[in-house]
């Protein structure tokens, strides 16, 4: 009457388990077996969760023949979806499934019996405590009904003794097994278990280990973890790059994310060295991949590499650096991009030394920052601006690619602006905003003709920068309004039988003139000149937004995307982008919106997540703001919005962008939360961005093996 299998454990902080089941059955009859997984915290312990927790596990259960990229067809969708998945298994609750013995599950068959299998992730969802765990109780089993009276309470157990069916010897038997101390036991001969813990994971060797190994580093963000956040990265790059690729990180970041850029990079730059100098594999490429504060984390690590080991250390050790990704980095900080009050928290400490890192601030700031004159502003470079300086930039231009990957909307924590390195080809977005209307159903546009060759390093085009959020969108939004108002104000004069034309005519011109007035951030926007590259691998994916002149004709990437009307007025080119809200991304990141079962199993159903993806470079760099005044006003410093911060981040930017460096943007269109789906922090309950992990692998990844089969 025992479980098949039991195993009772605790995962801390980027703790995974994951367990291959295999089973062989004997019996054709025999249609289902029933898991069950408890998580056994008190639910006292819930209160403390923002303190030490959360005390929340996640779990997936996949059956064998499951591919995310083709149709999967469960037996009865309505009553089980075969692939399983639950984001918060709270103290003192269970997640249970039921496994079918079906074509989906089924490995082999033959005279033995048949085989089925499931892979199934248990992770926790610990974010700062680096002492705190998760207890759970894990059992497999024919019995559900015996596996739940197996982990209930002793008060639960009393209630049901009163009415229990079971017999004595029987409520003794599982009141002994429950004392066990049980740990990855197996009790019925046909079931096979594998349990592989993070550290398994993360320590696997590379396809062939006698073979050249292509290294590729991965970098967490702020408030997350190697382990377990980087996790579906680290296994699709796995499953789906041929090269012989050997993926690592360093681990011990975790839940020590105040401490500042600095010494968070110096942390895995020594990890890296000492992983280059002691690995038992020949090493002769290198990549970085991060995710969120992992992208300025990993910069400051490769500088500190070249400062510590000399500026060709790489050269010397002949370790070719390949791509440099950064996926929703604050490459630039924050300051623009957050309200007063939360700008004003990072400054004070409230994220250490890395808040401060963030606002691109050195100390509490107060009201004497109003007077303080430009030159003593000057006398301060926060780490931000000083990282891209040289080794570092010198370095980057040795990269094969340069890529970033930013969130167009539903990301309050990084947004645009920052994540883009400031400078895009803007009038060729479109109106983003749009793409929180659309129902993000639509099919993969085709890849460019692959005899044209990917653009290396080396291409050189001029492009313009994102504008930043003002309180100017508020007013841009009243004039709309109005504007709409006047419009239906005319139609109802024009279904009157009579109708002074005179009446009619003021009318007209009034709305006329309203829609040739431009607020003062429209007509700054206007000023711009936005330039594409040659290469967009998917340009005609959104509706051609390229300004035109009075024939109609497309005036190109080498024209200016201000045109006038005929009244000599200019008319809008550009739609700037709306701000995503901080606290709607906490909210969604706290309230994960899950992907339906539609989603999961059908390919089909899913939208393209990548809208736009192009070179940029810089010829001339864009001229600096002037500014004359030695003061603020009081409103700029309680907005927190100050020019001189700015301006901060058009100089980083441009270092970025010098002349030996060319960036690949690709942005991104996903639904909240766009700051975890981005890196797929879990398989399942981050699903919507799927597509973007698949598109890091198959377009920066492989380069000689595709090269290779296009020329086939």
């Amino acid at each position: 009457m025992l479980p098949w299998y039991r195993d009772r454990d605790n995962l801390n902080i980027g703790g995974v388990n994951r367990y291959t089941i295999t089973y062989t059955r004997r019996d054709p009859s025999q249609t289902q077996v029933y898991l069950r997984l408890k998580n056994i915290e008190r639910s006292s312990i819930r209160a403390i969760n923002l303190l030490q927790g959360p005390f929340i596990l996640y779990c997936h259960v996949i059956p064998y023949n499951y591919d995310p990229h083709r149709q999967f067809t469960p037996d009865d969708a309505d009553t089980n979806t075969e692939v399983l998945f639950d984001n918060q298994i709270k103290p003192n609750q269970s997640f249970n499934a039921t496994l079918l013995l079906n074509d989906n599950s089924r490995v082999s068959s033959s005279e033995e019996g048949d085989v089925f299998q499931w892979e199934i992730d248990i992770i926790s969802q610990i974010v700062v405590s680096t002492k705190s765990t998760i207890l759970f109780d894990l059992m497999i089993g024919d019995d559900l009904a015996l596996m739940k009276r197996l982990v209930r309470s002793k008060i639960s157990q009393t209630l049901d003794n009163l009415s229990s069916p079971l017999s004595p010897p029987l409520e003794e038997e599982i009141e002994e097994f429950n004392k066990e101390k049980i740990n990855h036991k197996i009790y019925n001969p046909q079931l096979k278990v594998e349990k592989l813990t993070a550290d398994d994971i993360w320590d696997n060797e590379p396809k062939d280990p006698s073979k050249p190994v292509h290294l590729v580093i991965v970098t967490h963000g702020l408030f997350s973890n190697l382990t377990a956040d980087m996790l579906y990265l680290k296994d699709t790059l796995e499953a789906k790059v041929q090269e012989n690729i050997l993926v690592r990180g360093y681990r011990y970041n975790a839940g020590r994310t105040e401490r500042g850029v600095k010494r968070l990079g110096s942390n895995v730059a020594t990890y890296i060295i000492s992983l280059i100098e002691t690995t038992p594999y020949k090493i002769d490429k290198i990549s970085f991949i991060a995710h969120s504060l992992g992208g300025l984390v990993q910069l400051y690590a490769i500088k500190y590499i070249l400062i510590h080991k000399g500026a060709d250390y790489f050269e010397k050790i002949h370790i070719q650096p390949q791509n440099l990704i950064a996926l929703a980095s604050p490459l630039l900080g924050i300051l623009n991009e957050v309200s007063f009050l939360i700008s004003w928290v990072l400054d004070i400490g409230t994220l250490g030394k890395t808040g401060r890192d963030l606002a691109l601030s050195k100390r509490i700031p107060t009201f004497g920052d109003l007077y303080m004159n430009e030159a003593k502003r000057k006398t301060f470079k926060p780490i931000l601006e000083t990282l891209p300086d040289d080794p570092l930039q010198i370095f980057l231009s040795k990269f094969k690619s340069l890529t970033v990957y930013a969130n167009a909307i539903n990301d309050g924590i990084v947004p645009l602006r920052t994540s883009a390195l400031l400078y895009l080809d803007y009038e060729a977005l479109g109106d983003v905003s749009e793409l929180k209307k659309t129902k993000h159903i639509g099919e993969h546009p085709e890849l460019e003709d692959p005899e044209n060759p990917i653009e290396t390093n080396l291409t050189r085009q001029s492009v313009s920068e994102v504008p930043e959020y003002d309180i100017a969108d508020e007013e841009k939004s009243a004039r709309e309004q109005m504007q709409s108002k006047k419009e239906a104000e005319i139609w109802q004069l024009a279904k009157q039988p009579i109708v002074a034309a005179q009446e009619l005519y003021q009318q007209l011109l009034r709305v006329s003139s309203n829609e040739s007035k431009l607020t003062k951030r429209e007509q700054k926007y206007l000023k711009f000149s936005a330039k594409g590259t040659d290469y967009n691998l998917f340009e005609n994916v959104l509706p051609d937004t390229s300004p035109v002149d009075s024939s109609g004709n497309s005036l190109g990437d080498e024209e200016t995307t201000v045109v006038s009307s005929e009244n000599g007025l200019p008319e809008k080119a550009i739609v700037v982008p709306p701000k995503a809200s901080a606290i709607a991304s906490a909210i969604s990141a706290l309230i994960c919106p899950v992907p339906t079962t539609n989603f999961i199993i059908n390919p089909q159903s899913r939208h393209h997540v990548i809208f736009h993806d192009k070179y940029y470079h810089f010829n001339d760099i864009p001229k600096q703001e002037s500014n004359s005044s030695t003061k603020q006003s009081f409103n700029d410093f309680f907005r927190y919005h100050g020019k001189w911060k700015r301006r901060k981040q058009v100089i980083i930017a441009n270092k970025y962008h010098a002349e030996n460096l060319n960036w690949r943007k690709v942005l991104v269109n996903l639904p909240p939360d766009a700051h975890t789906n981005i890196i797929v922090r879990r398989r399942f309950a981050n699903g919507y961005g799927w597509g973007v992990i698949d598109h890091l692998c198959e377009t920066l990844f492989d380069r000689d093996h595709n090269t290779m089969k296009a020329k086939i």
